[in-house]
């Protein structure tokens, strides 16, 4: 018997005796709103971590493998604050994150003090920068933390995570954006996460368009799809990128992946935060120029590797 435990008499504890429940190592509980494409492995990751986990989509289909899994359904964005210690979200763009934790109802508003919430989505800087000081007047924590690797990375919990915000709240919340990747950058105040972000998927984006461009010459030259592949894998010119190759452009799979829609949206944010810094750019405008004609084409809802068919088509080989 426990030291402190009263003695049982002919083995029953007095009466009006309730034992207090040993503690053991308690894992915070965490919500999840937004579990679509990229939301849900990294919900269903951070459900594996044995995180207890209460999500809402309004896609009542999307939770459905999240449940099996043994989350909980909430019926509201807001039944999600009431039952979580830590909220993470994941959005489409920034009208849809700005609605969510602004209007009123929303999670700022239904945050408790002391309570962490984390936006996963990309977004404007200002979305974040807008949200953060309404947080804070009400004690409640927020950090923004897009993540790069795409669904491939989300469902392999390779993540790279880029959070913005105090780094002490970020110390509390590691733990459960472990569960998302290995690599966590504190980088900055909120608004500094969604630039680097931003930076990251343009450099990507003009890398994967110049491998692109250069592809459909060496094919229409006579060229092997795959000498083209392994002479600059083994070159200066070699890049992640250059993966597409085998695993997208020869088999022609063009399934998401990173929508053209998404990269197009990202691509309009880094062309924002240069316009507001007066930094010229150029490569960034032809990036996005191509994603405005996969648009254009009703592409956008396939991963970015099919502008390839854009570029095909401007060099008459579709």
């Amino acid at each position: 018997m426990r030291k402190n435990s009263p003695k049982s008499i002919g083995g029953l504890l007095p009466r009006g005796y309730h034992p207090t429940p040993r503690r053991t190592d308690m894992a915070p509980s965490v919500g999840f709103i937004g579990v679509g494409n990229m939301g849900n492995p990294m919900a269903g990751n951070v459900l594996k971590t044995g995180f207890p986990m209460t999500v809402f989509d309004k896609n009542p289909g999307a939770m459905a493998n999240l449940l099996q899994a043994g989350a909980q359904k909430a019926a509201s964005a807001q039944e999600v604050v009431e039952r979580s210690e830590i909220v993470m979200t994941c959005l489409p763009a920034s009208p849809d994150v700005e609605a969510l934790y602004l209007e009123p109802g929303g999670l700022v508003e239904r945050a408790r003090p002391g309570m962490i919430l984390i936006d996963l989505s990309s977004v404007l800087p200002s979305t974040p920068r807008k949200i953060e000081p309404a947080a804070k007047a009400r004690g409640v924590h927020f950090l923004e933390a897009p993540v790069s690797g795409g669904v491939s990375g989300a469902r392999a919990a390779t993540l790279a995570v880029m959070v913005g915000g105090d780094p002490q709240v970020l110390e509390r919340a590691r733990p459960v954006l472990r569960a998302l990747g290995p690599n966590i950058f504190s980088v900055g105040p909120v608004g500094a996460g969604n630039t680097v972000k931003a930076i990251n998927n343009m450099m990507a984006c003009v890398n994967s368009l110049a491998m692109m461009e250069g592809y459909v010459l060496g094919v229409k030259a006579g060229l092997d799809p795959m000498t083209i592949y392994d002479v600059v894998k083994a070159s200066s010119g070699g890049s992640k990128a250059l993966e597409r190759i085998p695993t997208a452009i020869i088999p022609r799979k063009f399934e998401p992946g990173f929508k053209v829609q998404l990269m197009n949206k990202d691509l309009e944010t880094f062309n924002t935060i240069a316009k507001d810094l007066h930094v010229p750019v150029s490569f960034s405008n032809v990036a996005q120029r191509y994603q405005q004609a996969a648009l254009a084409a009703g592409l956008g809802d396939q991963d970015t590797s099919v502008v390839l068919k854009i570029i095909e088509r401007l060099a008459a080989m579709d």
